[in-house]
């Protein structure tokens, strides 16, 4: 062999490595690529997952019954109190509004009141929901002053 072809033979053997190279570098970019992205998602997914976590750990910790108890106890301001915290926590949940609406209706707060039997109307419509706006509904036209129609004068006969 002479040297022309021991080099061409070297060559060819740096050419075949640096192909090998470029075919593991581009895979793992690809690799990277789909990786970085899967694990950003994955991450986010998580988050969210533990979120829920603890909002499902903060109802745990407080009942929703603690607003009818303290209804029943007269602790009324303390009812709303609890109440609005947990529709912050919950807004989903139809009968959080309803003890939330039977709080305001113990304070004298009948719009209040009607505005969270509508949206437990809304979430879970259901014939007792409906009742309750109409009712509350009512009670706010019974309160509210109609106004007095002049009386009629009587008219003269001809």
């Amino acid at each position: 062999m002479n040297n022309d072809e021991l080099i061409l033979a070297e060559l060819r053997k740096i050419s075949a490595w640096a192909d090998m190279q470029r075919k593991w570098s581009k895979w793992s970019l690809i690799v990277l690529a789909v990786f970085i992205p899967a694990m950003i998602i994955f991450g986010i997914v998580m988050d969210n997952r533990e979120k829920a976590r603890e909002n499902i750990k903060a109802l745990e910790k407080h009942d929703w019954c603690a607003v009818d108890r303290n209804v029943r106890l007269c602790n009324i301001d303390e009812a709303i109190r609890i109440g609005e915290e947990y529709i912050q926590i919950t807004p989903q949940y139809p009968l959080g509004h309803y003890w939330l609406a039977g709080a305001y209706l113990a304070a004298g707060r009948i719009k209040d009141a009607k505005a969270h039997y509508a949206e437990a109307y809304r979430l879970l419509p259901c014939e007792e929901y409906e009742k309750l706006v109409i009712a509350a509904d009512k009670r706010i036209k019974k309160e509210r002053p109609q106004p007095v129609a002049p009386a009629k004068a009587a008219s003269p006969h001809r």
